[in-house]
């Protein structure tokens, strides 16, 4: 749902290239336990290891089909140079992930 409005901002764009590296794994870490805490939530928190399990994978499932569907919307504008500056690629597809990811959680839950 956010993933193309962001994406086609060129404050991300600019965001991308003057960001330090670290700020962008720590965005990726804060979107991840972000993603944790609210599947946790929602799926009412049990403590059995199946549960867990499930929802570990919940989390990995959705962070990475987020970042494919980001870095594929990026790589449609133009504005994922994965090959000729693979840095700013990967803090592009992370910076435009974080909302991406946020939303398609929300709207998981709703069903």
């Amino acid at each position: 749902m956010l993933a193309f409005p962001v994406a086609v901002t060129e404050e991300v764009w600019n965001l991308s290239e003057q960001i330090q590296f670290y700020n962008v794994i720590m965005i990726a870490l804060v979107s991840c336990v972000f993603l944790s805490a609210f599947i946790f939530y929602i799926h009412g928190g049990n403590q059995n290891d199946k549960s867990r399990r499930l929802e570990i994978s919940r989390v990995v499932a959705t962070y990475g089909v987020t970042l494919l569907v980001c870095a594929a919307i990026l790589a449609l504008v133009g504005k994922f140079p994965v090959f000729s500056d693979t840095a700013i690629a990967l803090k592009r597809v992370v910076l435009v992930a974080f909302p991406a990811s946020v939303s398609a959680t929300v709207v998981d839950s709703l069903n």
